[in-house]
């Protein structure tokens, strides 16, 4: 996994050299809940507010590759089969998501352009709570919205997400309880923030 990480920030790095110029965005917005199965209970990742910023580079025909961070510090209450009894309550995970994210916009308007994108990385799991772990998984997302600009150099943008991260075996986040096998978790959002734009446009 950092492999992985090392060769997102080089790829990053490369791509953003070609670009005509370089937006920061900074983004807050709200997740709803998954569940998350286990052997002998299940739990759900408890929807939420979160905030994140990224860096992306874009070219004169639209095509960007952004680095995204995001954050999220969520409850995880857990019940038990097949009673439906609650077992635990007092559980809590911060999630994060580290991604390197392909876009398109469309240019025909300078002001509204609407974009798409696709994007891999890693997500981190770690428990706030006594007895939990944390973990590191390959994490993908896609993305669509809109991005306004009030001038050459600051707009906003809105958009929605979603966002998947792989569990194939071994132990969750919550300390007592696996996955069962190949579990997935899936995060759907909306987000919405601040551009500032650097460079030609």
């Amino acid at each position: 996994m950092k492999k992985l990480i090392v060769s997102i920030a080089i790829l990053f790095v490369a791509a953003a050299g070609y670009s005509q110029h370089i937006s920061v965005n900074a983004f807050g917005g709200y997740t709803f809940r998954d569940r998350l199965n286990f052997n002998s209970a299940y739990a759900y990742l408890n929807g939420g507010g979160m905030w994140g910023a990224s860096v992306e580079g874009v070219n004169a025909q639209g095509t960007g590759i952004e680095l995204l961070y995001q954050y999220q510090n969520t409850a995880v209450p857990v019940y038990s089969y097949p009673q439906n009894n609650q077992i635990a309550s007092n559980n809590n995970t911060v999630v994060s998501y580290l991604l390197l994210n392909f876009e398109q916009y469309l240019m025909n308007n300078p002001k509204i352009q609407p974009y798409a994108g696709i994007g891999l990385g890693a997500a981190f799991y770690k428990g706030t709570t006594q007895g939990s772990t944390s973990g590191t998984k390959f994490a993908w997302d896609l993305k669509a919205g809109v991005k306004f600009k009030a001038t050459d150099a600051i707009g906003i943008k809105i958009g929605a997400q979603l966002l998947g991260s792989a569990q194939a075996t071994g132990n969750a986040f919550y300390y007592g309880y696996v996955y069962t096998t190949y579990a997935t978790i899936l995060q759907f959002g909306f987000t919405g923030g601040l551009v500032f734009d650097f460079g030609g446009h």
